[in-house]
């Protein structure tokens, strides 16, 4: 259930963009849905203003595509956008590793253990839902681990297209609860052992097979669309 808001206030368009950006992430919203202003000022109860504001946001994230003279849709990802988003993803998270490796406090070391046995509980309980958040909370750790401020703030611009990513991928998983610890422990061991170079490497090739994946069924829908 959306939750609404009576009255517009300082903030409030962060607040609705939350809302929509879940409806995105979430398949609610699919790719290519067009976004009506006056709908969402309805059902969120604020002012046309702010939901254009949100959807600004929404845009600076990629989520979300102005079409002139047709309005605001829902990003559509191809099979280019899946490749662009996978290697940048693997860079970004590669260097992260390493200087975390360097750079990681005795508490954020304390904290990544402490991930990792949640992850490993929700993969006992056969739990998807919260294995993709911890997925995403463990990468978005290591990053802030390595203490690289431009590093942190362009992972933060990307992280709602990476969680559209990951959903997107995660159907692709036979089982994903057999490949979560195996992919994920290595990492964790190489930067608490402080080996940066493996822990950059493996970071930086760990989500390749997911975004060949994802592309080749990106243009296989592609395709048969065009057919």
């Amino acid at each position: 259930m959306v939750r609404t808001i009576a009255a517009d206030r300082p903030g409030l368009d962060v607040v609705v963009a939350d809302g929509i950006r879940e409806k995105i992430l979430s398949g609610l919203l699919s790719a290519g849905a067009h976004l009506v202003e006056a709908d969402f000022a309805r059902e969120f109860e604020v002012s046309n203003g702010t939901i254009r504001s949100a959807l600004r946001h929404l845009q600076g994230e990629g989520l979300v595509e102005l079409r002139p003279r047709r309005g605001i849709f829902v990003s559509a990802m191809d099979p280019n956008d899946a490749l662009e988003l996978c290697t940048l993803r693997d860079a970004l998270e590669a260097l992260g590793a390493s200087l975390a490796a360097h750079n990681a406090t005795k508490a954020e070391k304390d904290a990544l253990r402490k991930l990792m046995t949640e992850m490993q509980a929700a993969v006992k309980k056969r739990d998807r839902a919260a294995c993709m958040t911890l997925d995403l909370s463990f990468h978005r750790l290591v990053v802030d681990m390595s203490k690289h401020k431009r590093l942190i703030q362009t992972y933060g611009l990307l992280e709602a297209q990476i969680r559209l990513f990951m959903a997107l991928t995660e159907s692709m998983h036979v089982d994903l609860f057999a490949d979560m610890i195996p992919i994920h422990q290595p990492i964790v061991e190489a930067i608490l052992s402080g080996d940066a170079e493996t822990a950059g490497r493996l970071s930086g090739t760990h989500n390749q097979v997911d975004g060949e994946a994802l592309a080749r069924s990106l243009a296989r829908t592609t395709q048969s669309k065009s057919a």
